[in-house]
Order: C-alpha cells, then structure tokens, then sequence
C-alpha cells in the first residue's frame, strides 16, 4: 500500500461527517419564516373566500330570480335605477338563463326588491365579519418577518446587500386591504 490509499478513506470519513452535519440542519430560519408567513396568508383568504362564499347563497338565488323575469342584461330601465349585469361576476354566480319574455312589471318589482334586500344583508353581514376577525396574529407574523427575514438570510449568506436583494416587506392585513380583496356588493337600487 503507497501513501495515497491511505489518505483516500479519510477523504470519505471526511465527507460522510459532512454530509451527517448538513443533514441535522433543517431549513433556514429566514426560509421557514416565509413559508410560514405565506401560509397563514393563503389559510386567512381561503377562509374569507368560504365565508363570503357562504354569505353569498341568497344573493345568487336572487340573482337567478332576476334572470327568470328579465330578457337581458340590458333588461333593466323599469325595475332598477342601473344595470344589475355588473353583479353576477362579483357574486361569483352562474351565467344567467335570461327568459325568452318579460315578467310583468309587478313581479319584475318584487324580484329587483328582494334582490336589493338580500345584496344589502350580504353586505352588512360581510362588514360584521369583518369587523370581528382577528388580524393581530397575523400581523405579527408580518412584522415579525418584515424585521428579521433580512437579518437571518444575511447570516447564512454572509452579504447584507444579497440578503436585501429582492425582498419587498409585507404590508399589515387590515379590514380595507381584506374588503379590496374580497369586496361587498354594490347595492343595486329599485325602482318603485
């Protein structure tokens, strides 16, 4: 045996332990903080979505009633002061099956009333919700990652100018940024 065989099983002692060491680290802080961030994120509109989901069931159904007594989107001019097409999207509601005649006018009425009523309930039951949520876990997590993300990226990269590159601080959640997101309905008004 020369020299050199003797060396080489050091070698690979040398990089299993390496390897062993790495192994027993996880993930960087300043990755789990992220991650961790953008769940709590993704689990706090996945539960306004159900929720407003929810609380729109009544304004679809009313919305369906419309489509039966009116013709068109353009359908309108005697029983709203404006067009009432512009909610079907913002309700997340199936296309309408528009009637092939118009309903007459005192039906129409009752329909555009009842729509009205169950789009202003939905409205202040949105604002209710809203209203009691409780943001302040989440905004810490968002300060907490705001403060410390650079900070800890910077101690595995070594470069404060590579930790900060690319990284856009996260706003609060706040009941406005919440209602730009997942909106209330405009309330369409009825005529008579």
């Amino acid at each position: 045996m020369d020299a050199n065989d003797d060396e080489t099983p050091v070698v690979r002692s040398d990089e299993a332990e390496l390897k062993q060491v790495l192994g027993l680290f996880d993930t960087p802080a300043f990755a789990r903080r992220g991650y961790d961030l953008e769940y709590a994120l993704r689990r706090l509109h996945l539960r306004l979505e159900r929720e407003r989901n929810g609380l729109l069931d009544m304004v679809r159904l009313r919305l369906r009633q419309w489509s039966t007594v009116a013709t068109g989107p353009d359908d309108w001019r005697d029983a709203f002061a404006a067009p009432v097409a512009p909610l079907y999207p913002l309700a997340d509601a199936e296309p309408p099956a528009w009637a092939p005649l118009p309903a007459p006018a005192r039906r129409r009425r009752t329909v555009a009333r009842d729509l009205a009523a169950s789009v202003a309930r939905f409205d202040r039951r949105w604002h209710h919700f809203l209203d009691a949520l409780k943001l302040d876990a989440v905004n810490r997590q968002i300060e907490q990652y705001n403060r410390y993300y650079v900070l800890e990226k910077e101690c595995v990269l070594g470069s404060a100018r590579l930790a900060a590159r690319n990284f856009i601080p996260k706003p609060r959640v706040t009941r406005e940024t919440l209602l730009a997101e997942h909106p209330t309905l405009p309330l369409p008004e009825p005529l008579g």
